[in-house]
């Protein structure tokens, strides 16, 4: 019979239930290395078994420490899971190890090592969040930025910029509000806008507008699109009069990252 005392260390430990920590010391003869890491196999199995079911809850985390700022979207199955503190610090200590890096564009560009590292962390832990759980996404920036983040952990907005931190402040909550697509019309590929004026060409032509004015009411159309999925052209949901790029004044935003769940 396994001491009470160490199934309590145990669960200390590594928080997982106590019914599978009882089990693993059962197996380990009261070892408690190798209960812990029998838990972790344990995981490993877990994570195996669930790892094609659907997660489409979790959390957004983004931390700021001097001008390095590291975000990461985890997600889970559950709501329930998304927002138990065990799961959240599960995130941060993710983020700790994203830290650790200069810089990182996005998660598919991690490096192999770092990455079988990370999602080692993650395996270790199914026995205890019980879920299937993916990181989405993943960043670190070394610029000036504001970060915002939503109330809930599943929505932040980051805005790179020069000048007015008040200013970038405005930007990223319309960011976060709006969730745009684009920072500015530059941004658009290409063939969108191709499609778009060819749409919007054949549209008016149909509806028998004078051939003069057709371009112009294109224009328009786009110009109506842009306000839309473009964040610089967006009306500010500060002052509802100007768009967001006329609030700037000296202030350059050069990029943003939007996260949501």
């Amino acid at each position: 019979m396994v001491d009470i005392a160490l199934i309590k260390e145990l669960r200390e430990k590594t928080f997982a239930p106590l019914k599978d920590c009882k089990e693993s010391l059962e197996q380990a003869n009261g070892d408690l290395v190798e209960a812990e890491k029998l838990l972790r196999e344990k995981g490993a199995l877990k994570a195996a078994n669930k790892s094609d079911r659907a997660t489409n809850e979790g959390v957004v985390l983004v931390r700021q420490e001097g001008s390095k700022i590291a975000g990461l979207k985890l997600a889970c199955e559950t709501d329930f899971v998304a927002r138990n503190e065990t799961f959240i610090g599960l995130g941060q200590r993710i983020v700790d190890e994203l830290l650790k890096l200069d810089s990182l564009e996005s998660y598919d560009k991690l490096d192999a090592a770092k990455k079988t590292e990370i999602e080692t962390i993650l395996k270790d832990n199914f026995v205890t969040i019980g879920e299937n759980m993916q990181i989405l996404e993943a960043f670190v920036r070394n610029e000036q930025a504001y970060v915002y983040r939503h109330p809930g952990d599943r929505v932040a907005a980051i805005i790179f910029y020069e000048g007015d931190a008040d200013k970038a402040k405005q930007v990223a909550l319309q960011a976060a509000a709006m969730n745009p697509m684009y920072l500015d019309v530059s941004e658009v590929p290409a063939d969108k806008v191709s499609e778009l004026t060819e749409m919007y060409t054949k549209e008016v032509k149909e509806s028998g507008k004078p051939a003069e004015i057709v371009e112009k009411i294109v224009q328009g159309k786009l110009q109506k699109e842009w306000s839309d999925i473009v964040l610089l052209e967006q009306v500010s949901i500060v002052d509802d009069s100007k768009k967001v790029k006329e609030l700037l004044g000296e202030t350059k935003v050069t990029s943003f990252i939007r996260f949501a769940i």
